[in-house]
């Protein structure tokens, strides 16, 4: 995604776990090619010419728990299915509000992560992947607004094709699928809009 926005013409921040931080159960993001240890990883499928890659995209390692306060006046930001691998629900709601402060006024957020289609009960709140529920989204909706910021209508059809009443086994990829069963749950990609009002502060503290 990186390489994508950087062909379209963005200036592009993209950051990932330190190298060094790939180590013990963090490890499988380095083992299964997951984890940018360079900069030029994220062109790998050369989406974007590489001269303007190399002018358009810079790559900082952080950890999404501790984003530094220098990051700010953004037009946008993203995470592709991240923030459920923080440690627990709470760790990732934290995350999304966290990122609403790296945007400008008028700047938007989204972010992905996975979805319990069936249960808003039950589910994975701790550990190394979790999986939000309907009323963890809408909890999340109401942060957000509180903050002054605003979440796009959410949208829980959970599809009626073939695909959606197929969901694929561990480890994965063996048809294509839009839902996969995760510890005991029929999990899906859900994502999330945040607009930030165009007249918040502009320092990156307030929202």
């Amino acid at each position: 995604m990186s390489a994508l926005f950087a062909a379209r013409g963005c200036e592009v921040l993209a950051t990932d776990l330190h190298p060094a931080a790939t180590t013990g159960d963090r490890a499988v993001w380095r083992e299964t090619g997951q984890h940018a240890a360079n900069r030029e990883l994220l062109n790998a499928r050369c989406v974007c010419p590489p001269g303007a890659f190399a002018e358009r995209v810079r790559l900082r390692y952080l950890d999404m728990t501790d984003v530094p306060d220098d990051l700010t006046g953004f037009d946008f930001v993203w995470s592709a299915c991240a923030l459920e691998h923080l440690g627990s629900l709470e760790a990732g709601m934290r995350f999304v509000e966290r990122s609403l402060r790296c945007l400008k006024p008028g700047g938007v957020a989204v972010h992905t992560t996975e979805f319990n289609v069936l249960s808003d009960h039950a589910t994975v709140e701790d550990g190394p992947a979790v999986i939000y529920r309907r009323r963890d989204i809408e909890e999340l909706a109401g942060r957000v607004a509180a903050l002054g910021c605003r979440m796009a209508d959410r949208d829980y059809f959970a599809g009626d094709t073939p695909a959606d009443w197929r969901p694929d086994y561990y480890p994965y990829g063996s048809r294509p699928h839009v839902k996969v069963y995760l510890f005991g749950f029929v999990a899906t990609s859900f994502g999330l809009i945040i607009e930030k009002p165009i007249d918040a502060p502009a320092n990156g503290r307030g929202i």
